[in-house]
């Protein structure tokens, strides 16, 4: 358990535009700052990021919340864990104690996973350090490839023994079950009961989330074996889906935001070898074909990538199909090929960071004018190659969703291949149509069902329905305007607020809706027992996410009145000026719709009472109706 004082200096202490930040890249928009959605694939920015506020709201999916909701949402960590990321990257010692066996027991399958992952990840760093076949076949190898101790320790490197169950026998007498370290893929063999290292005799790359936890590893074989595979990488899990993550990212995030470009490289000694160097804006696919999912975890810091190959042309054309996905994404693309037999890693070793980023400086291309060049290498005078290329290019310049970017490509493909730009244009415009006509195709044809039978019991239930807009209302103004002074006695000097008014005269209502009466009860209990307006930090921090979701829309409106109508000697009363008259009638409602479910729950109760009872719940009705009246002549309504 974190101590409750330490949740509340850890919630006061992260500074929501920092935490967001280190996810995505915000750009300041009035008192707001903005961004493309994390959680959904956007091209125009929905995101807001309120500093004054301490909460982050998407307009487009509607997630919402304070820093830790954003920590668990994106990293997919529980409560405590996210407490635990952002005490960390504030410095905020939290005082626990250690696992126990329970304890293990009673994680989620998820806070089992990292917390394994995590403990291996430590496990195989101390081997390398400390063990003597780590320091004599581990430390050699990454001395081999020129990495130094702090580069190592950087990228958590390490080294698993090559004995059958080194690691098994250490993390099962820590206290975990063998089924999670089957799960995370640290060990094999679980039901043939015949159980070993999933990781012996390799060096290993832990390969991180975007939050700098370990959830996979990579491990590479330094003993030729033709039995063995070169890497082995450990199996999806429920915290790691490969097209999910490219590797480095953590270590690159803050380089790719700041210099606003990614590089792209393929493998794991890529990446560190050029961090070494200097060059920390690098992150790599790990062999596998880009995916969206990889593509939008970039773009999140930068909308712009450097892909950089090695010397292999059969490499390049057999990857280069899936850069598509980059353009689809509104992405900025560019290539740079390595002269023969160099791949980033050994270019890098050779030339050094220097000349490594003036090469790229001197050699990149964006990546139409890049696919243009490669492919007229093997076209020679062939017109029915050139024709396929042509149609080809064109394909991919419909995927930029950008007009104007379409309108440079195809001036450029039209200067490169000697082709009118026009002809170029209506082949595009044949693609998007057949593309809009398949997508029609895809909508159409589905039949709506039809709505259900209306039966007695629903049309019952329906008439003691009452509109919780009223009581939103009531609750919303307390949480965002409570604080508001809304008459002053000049005789005693005291302010009576909105909140001395509303909790006045509404204690003795029942809030109806569940999630509304726990705001108002959660309220009430700090204005009378506290004696003190509460913060909305009370309710935006709350670990009840019912709470915390409802009141993060509240203090997210979507459009704000803009200050320009004085422009125009338009001058329109802020709503904080007439919250009196406002509170005053709102209360009245509230009263209305009371005592108009009771009256309609009284004359369901006639059909089943006896002749007494009718004539007791006939004259509650009266007295009730009369009373609808006078408040709504008060109100100033007609019934």
């Amino acid at each position: 358990m974190i101590p409750q004082e330490t949740v509340q200096r850890i919630i006061e202490s992260a500074d929501i535009v920092e935490v967001v930040g280190e996810f995505v890249s915000l750009k300041k928009r009035g008192a707001s700052m903005i961004a493309c959605c994390p959680f959904h694939n956007e091209k125009t920015p929905s995101f807001n990021v309120s500093p004054s506020k301490g909460i982050y709201k998407c307009f487009g999916c509607g997630k919402g919340g304070d820093s830790v909701k954003f920590v668990m949402e994106l990293e997919g960590l529980s409560y405590p864990d996210a407490l635990r990321w952002l005490a960390k990257k504030y410095g905020i010692e939290i005082k626990e104690r250690e696992f126990t066996d329970e304890d293990l027991k009673n994680q989620n399958e998820k806070e089992s996973l990292f917390i394994a992952l995590e403990y291996a990840q430590k496990y195989f760093t101390e081997t390398l350090f400390e063990s003597e076949e780590g320091q004599s076949v581990g430390q050699s190898y990454f001395k081999e490839r020129g990495f130094s101790d702090l580069t190592i320790q950087k990228f958590n490197l390490g080294y698993a023994l090559q004995s059958r169950e080194a690691f098994f026998k250490k993390a099962e007498k820590a206290g975990f079950s063998m089924e999670i370290l089957s799960k995370g893929g640290l060990i094999s063999g679980l039901e043939e009961n015949n159980i070993k290292d999933r990781f012996r005799g390799r060096v290993i790359f832990p390969i991180h989330n975007v939050a700098g936890k370990p959830i996979a590893f990579g491990a590479r074989i330094l003993k030729p074996d033709p039995k063995a595979p070169k890497y082995i990488n450990s199996p999806e899990t429920e915290i790691y889906v490969k097209s999910n993550i490219v590797y480095g990212i953590s270590q690159a995030k803050n380089a790719i935001r700041n210099l606003d470009n990614c590089f792209l490289v393929e493998g794991y000694t890529d990446v560190i070898s050029l961090h070494q160097a200097g060059i920390e804006n690098v992150v790599a696919s790990s062999g596998t074909s880009l995916t969206p999912y990889q593509v939008r975890l970039i773009r999140r810091f930068s909308s712009n990538i450097t892909v950089l190959y090695d010397g292999d042309a059969a490499g390049i054309k057999a990857s280069i199909r899936g850069f598509d996905i980059i353009l689809e994404e509104d992405m900025d693309v560019k290539a740079v090929v390595f002269p023969d037999g160099d791949d980033p890693d050994s270019y890098i070793r050779k030339v050094g960071g220097a000349a490594f980023s003036e090469y790229i400086k001197n050699n990149q291309k964006d990546f139409i004018r890049f696919k243009t060049e490669l492919a007229l290498e093997d076209i020679e005078n062939d017109p029915i190659k050139k024709a396929n290329l042509i149609t080809d290019l064109v394909a991919t310049i419909v995927k930029i969703p950008n007009p104007i970017k379409r309108s440079v490509f195809f001036q450029e493909v039209s200067q490169i291949l000697d082709i009118d730009e026009q002809i170029l244009i209506i082949e595009a415009n044949k693609l998007l149509k057949v593309k809009t006509t398949e997508t029609k195709k895809g909508d159409g044809g589905v039949i709506s069902p039809q709505p259900p039978v209306r039966n007695l019991e629903l049309e019952l239930a329906e008439r003691l329905y009452v509109n919780n807009a009223q009581e939103e209302a009531l609750i919303k103004d307390l949480v965002l305007y409570g604080h508001v002074v809304i008459e002053w006695d000049e005789d005693t000097k005291e302010a009576f607020t909105l909140a001395d008014y509303l909790i006045g005269e509404t204690s003795d209502l029942n809030i109806e809706s569940p999630v509304f009466r726990k705001i108002y009860d959660l309220y009430k209990f700090h204005f009378i027992n506290q004696k003190q307006v509460p913060s909305s930090t009370i309710f935006t921090s709350n670990v009840d996410e019912e709470i915390q979701k409802t009141t993060i829309n509240w203090l997210s409106p979507k459009h704000e009145l803009s200050d320009k109508w004085s422009n125009f000697e338009i001058f329109i009363p802020k709503y904080e000026e007439i919250l009196d008259e406002v509170s005053y009638k709102m209360v009245l409602r509230i009263r209305i719709e009371k005592l108009k479910k009771e009256v309609a729950a009284n004359i369901l109760e006639i059909d089943d009472s006896s002749e007494e009872n009718t004539d007791i719940l006939l004259d509650q009705i009266n007295k009730k109706q009369s009373t609808i009246k006078l408040l709504s002549e008060e109100l100033g309504a007609i019934i």
